[in-house]
This record gives C-alpha cells, sequence and structure tokens, in this order.
C-alpha cells in the first residue's frame, strides 16, 4: 500500500479511522478525535489498488472475481494490521462502487470480517454523496454557497448539488476503472472509443439531470476523486509522494489543461505515462478513462475551471461518526 502520511502511531488520544472500499482502491484515514472546530487531526492515510471491478461485467454476470477479492483481502488484512497498531476499535468502513451491485456482495461482506475482523457496510450512493459533501466541506470551509460537487470513482460518480437549503443528489455509472474496461481497454485509445465514451457519458448526465441548465448557472465546481486529484498533481508538476490534502485542498485547474495533458498522455505508451509526475502505478491504467469522464462532466455543466478537492468521503465518514453515527 501506499503511505501518503507516514507517521508513527501516538498512543495517547483517541483514534478512529475510516475505510473505503471502492471500485479501484481500498482507501484508509486513520485519526485522533479532537475538539471542534478541527473536530480530527489526520495520521496516517493508505491507499492500495484492488481492482475490484476487474472482470466485474464478465458475461454480465455482475460478480466480483475470486482474484479481485483475493487482492482486496491482502490490502484489508494490511488496514486490519494498522487498525490494531493504532488501537481503533471501531472503524467506519463501507463500500462502494461496484460492490452494491454485486450479486455476491454478501458473501464478500461476510469473508472481509471472518478474515479481518473489519465489519463493513455497503452503503447507496447518495449516502456515499453525503458523506462526501460533509468531507469536502469541511476541508475547504465552506459554509453557503451554491456547488455542484462531484465525486469520481473506480465504478460511479456521485453528485451533490447544493444551494441555500436545497440539496440534489445523483450517484450515476460513470467510473474510471469500468470506463476503461468498457471502451479503453487496449492500447492507444482511437477517436472512434473517445466519441464512444463522450457520447455515453453524455446520454447518461442527460437522463439523470434533464434540469442542468437550471442548475449549473453560478454554481461552483468542485470534483474529488483519484482522478481529479492526479489530474491537479500533475498538471502542477507534482511527485506523487507531495500529494496531500494540504497542496491539493482548493487547488483550481482548468478544461483547458486537462485536455492539453490528456492530449500529451494519449500518445503515449502505458510504461512512458508511469514517467510522468503525480501518476503512480496503479492508476496510471485508468488515468485515460477517467479523465475523458472529468472533461465531459465539465463540458456538460459548461464550467472551465475545476476547484479540487482531496479530502472526500473518507473525511467525511469521521466527521458523521463524530457527529453520533456509528458502523459497529
Amino acid at each position: 500500500m501506499i503511505t501518503e502520511i507516514p507517521k508513527q502511531p501516538d498512543r495517547g488520544g483517541d483514534k478512529i479511522a475510516s475505510i473505503d472500499i471502492g471500485s479501484h482502491t481500498v482507501r484508509m484515514l486513520v485519526a485522533e478525535r479532537q475538539f471542534s472546530p478541527e473536530l480530527y487531526k489526520p495520521l496516517l492515510r493508505k491507499r492500495g489498488y484492488s481492482r475490484l471491478a476487474d472482470g466485474f461485467r464478465k458475461n454480465d454476470e455482475r460478480r466480483l472475481q475470486p482474484e479481485a477479492i483475493d487482492r482486496t483481502l491482502l490490502l484489508l488484512d494490511d488496514c486490519s494490521l494498522t487498525l490494531q497498531e493504532y488501537g481503533v476499535v471501531h472503524p467506519q468502513a463501507v463500500s462502494t462502487g461496484v460492490v452494491r451491485d454485486a450479486v455476491n456482495k454478501d458473501d464478500f461482506i461476510q469473508r472481509i470480517y471472518h478474515q479481518t475482523g473489519i465489519r463493513v457496510r455497503v452503503i447507496s450512493g447518495e449516502h456515499e454523496a453525503l458523506l462526501t459533501k460533509l468531507g469536502v466541506w469541511h476541508s475547504l470551509d465552506m459554509m453557503e454557497g451554491a456547488s455542484i460537487i462531484f465525486d469520481l470513482g473506480g465504478g460511479t460518480t456521485e453528485f451533490i448539488f447544493t444551494k441555500a437549503e436545497e440539496t440534489l443528489i445523483r450517484s450515476l455509472p460513470i467510473g474510471a476503472m469500468v470506463f476503461t474496461q468498457q471502451f479503453l481497454n487496449s492500447g492507444t485509445p482511437h477517436a472512434e472509443k473517445i466519441d464512444h465514451l463522450f457520447t455515453h457519458t453524455q446520454e447518461v448526465l442527460e437522463e439523470a439531470f434533464p434540469e442542468r441548465y437550471e442548475i449549473q448557472e453560478g454554481f461552483t465546481l468542485i470534483g474529488s476523486g483519484g482522478t481529479v486529484t492526479t489530474l491537479a498533481a500533475m498538471i502542477n508538476q507534482m511527485e506523487v509522494s507531495d500529494i496531500t490534502p494540504a497542496k491539493l485542498n482548493g487547488l483550481k485547474i482548468t478544461r483547458e489543461q486537462i485536455q492539453d495533458l490528456f492530449s500529451s498522455m494519449r500518445v503515449l505508451s502505458h510504461e512512458d505515462r508511469l514517467h510522468l509526475p503525480g501518476l503512480d502505478e496503479g492508476r496510471a491504467e485508468v488515468i485515460l478513462a477517467g479523465t475523458l469522464a472529468v472533461i465531459q462532466i465539465m463540458h456538460f455543466f459548461r464550467s472551465f475551471h475545476l476547484t479540487v478537492s482531496y479530502s472526500d468521503m473518507l473525511e467525511g465518514a469521521l466527521i458523521h461518526y463524530l457527529q453520533g453515527e456509528k458502523y459497529e
């Protein structure tokens, strides 16, 4: 796993943790409870690439495959050891993305518990979106104003529209991992495959947001998730080791910058892309499809700028826990 904020455990205080088992990654945040307004102090972040969505739609069965499950369990074994090391009693562990639709999700969740002792809840796209909103708003210190937050994952993208007291939530089948498998599964992407991805994304968005012209005016577009943060790091020439919430939260990137980056990446081989700053090996295999999804989302909402939030559902799950919800 990739440790992004390496620190030795501090045995004092009250340790808490959140875990997200997604379609492409397993992520964990360990923190120490603090008093308001900080709420918590991050101690450790981990991310590993499980590629849980590999083969998910094989024969249209929507089944988590044995190899993908084994990869995920190895990562969760590591998470379990870390939880013990820090003395976390009730980790806030949730599963998202393709697990929601998997015919064998119950067996998967039971196997996680029996092997690692971690109790996992499969949450809805709406619940995931609300947790994401909590994490983003807290980290960007947002108290008011109209915003469109999208959290692009491996299998789904959650959209949260907020204006005054109104909140609109959608969870859509737009994801870097599944789009890679559906549209860009071999070599350099041809124009036809790119067009198919764009057309499909446009159709999904139009069906979900027939009111987009009423929604979009005056909104700030905020993006979170691994693809968005990786794009921000690459555009700003950051090394992977430099990617932290402090450096990325609130950073702004433009649609033109993202389009230029895609044009550069498109002609490179997988091996050559790995030499680009800000892109790690696990993200490299899905970055092209993820980038195209971001471009189309920005195009759909007629946005030329994107505010980046490294913080997302992981932080939101901790905030929700500290506000009284426990997943035990």
